[in-house]
């Protein structure tokens, strides 16, 4: 299984990438005119039709219109599914300084890497121990170098592990639950990062300038802060549960910003509280590190994880503290952690359905599940959660 990742540094080569970042933002926006007009979103065509025209009569290395090409490329396909919403859509346009290079257009020696400018010219730029020790003994992949940053690509094989159990995590606005196969929950606490967020929020509500270009460059400036520093927590938070060395279960999250636009019958402050929650960044950091790790990352419906029980699949009914009641067991869980079993469950392919003695199994490559009639207490040996054969015999009586 190949994995990639990416690490960055920093760099003081700004004035002289600056004439580069130019030739890179005329090449691009010229492939996206172009690209529009004609309706040619391919990389390939593009390159086709494009690539002597942009060559003609320039000294920058050639490599430099490869990188414009596809980032022209992507823009146009961004550009096309956002027509589909939005007919008066703006067309897309490059005004950030970058550069994107493939692996064949720089070279790492020892602790430098060597970026070709014009032929026969090159620019060196030292890499740090942290960089160094990062990509040694990895493949090196494409390089994006921006005004003050230089973001390295690289990737490695990793075999895939078979791990002794499974983990199921259930994430929510103020908090993250896991579940594993071995009976232990743990609540990690993020409502850190919404008060980071509120905080931010209030300073950024006071601003009184009139000027939209000095509030635009102080909203960005605060903008950074809050996402660097929830990023922090993020960071810590997924290096947690992957170092536990279990598989990984999520639910498949889709759709949930559609729920929070204004006229659904919420609250601004309500639904700007909602919008702020970075469930998808969470998710994105523990998939690459547990990939990472050789660690299998499944992902399963989000429906019905909260609200039915996680031992017979009755219907809960809901409690003070965020707390469920069972009529059928007899028993109050916590929600969380009761999501957080759900999800456990649905990805070791034994959910709880109904109240009848089955068990639903379902392959991950098939379309249809199959109800087997199955001995449950059985079924839960399977998934090894403690505390469960009593319950089910319970409910058997």
């Amino acid at each position: 299984m190949k994995v990639t990742r990416c690490v960055w540094q920093y760099h003081d080569k700004k004035d002289d990438l600056k004439p580069v970042f130019d030739y890179f933002k005329y090449c691009a926006n010229e492939a996206v005119r172009i690209g529009i007009e004609e309706n040619i979103s391919s990389k390939f065509k593009l390159h086709y039709q494009l690539y002597h025209k942009l060559r003609l009569d320039s000294k920058f290395h050639s490599r430099y219109v490869y990188g414009a090409l596809e980032c022209a490329a992507s823009k146009i396909k961004l550009y096309k599914k956002t027509l589909k919403k939005r007919p008066h859509a703006k067309k897309p346009h490059i005004s950030r300084n970058h550069l994107i290079m493939d692996n064949q257009s720089y070279k790492i020696e020892h602790d430098t890497i060597r970026i070709p400018t014009e032929p026969t010219k090159y620019l060196f730029i030292r890499l740090t121990r942290y960089v160094c020790s990062k990509i040694k003994d990895t493949k090196t992949g494409s390089i994006t170098i921006t005004d003050d940053k230089i973001i390295l690509s690289y990737s490695k094989d990793v075999p895939e592990q078979r791990p002794t159990g499974f983990i199921g995590i259930d994430r929510n606005l103020n908090n993250v639950t896991t579940y594993d196969s071995k009976g232990s929950s743990i609540v990690y606490d993020l409502s850190k990062a919404q008060g980071i967020i509120a905080s931010y929020g209030r300073v950024k509500s006071k601003f009184r300038r009139n000027d939209s270009r000095i509030g635009k460059k102080i909203f960005q400036k605060y903008g950074n802060l809050q996402k660097n520093r929830i990023h922090n927590i993020l960071h810590y938070t997924s290096k947690k549960i992957t170092s536990q060395d279990l598989g990984i279960t999520m639910e498949d999250i889709k759709g949930i910003r559609k729920l929070y636009r204004k006229g659904n019958g919420q609250g601004k402050k309500y639904r700007s509280k909602m919008n702020s929650w970075s469930f998808y960044e969470l998710q994105r950091q523990i998939e690459y590190k547990a990939r990472w790790l050789g660690l299998p990352v499944n992902y399963v419906k989000s429906s019905g994880t909260s609200s039915r029980c996680a031992v017979c699949g009755s219907k809960l009914v809901s409690e003070d503290h965020r707390k469920m009641y069972c009529s059928f067991c007899n028993t109050s869980v916590d929600r969380d952690i009761n999501a957080a079993r759900n999800i456990l469950l649905r990805g070791t392919w034994v959910v709880p359905d109904g109240i009848t003695s089955e068990a639903v199994m379902t392959e991950p490559d098939s379309k249809e599940s199959a109800i087997c009639r199955v001995d449950v207490v059985k079924s839960s040996d399977r998934i090894s959660i403690p505390q469960l054969d009593s319950t089910l015999k319970h409910r058997r009586k």
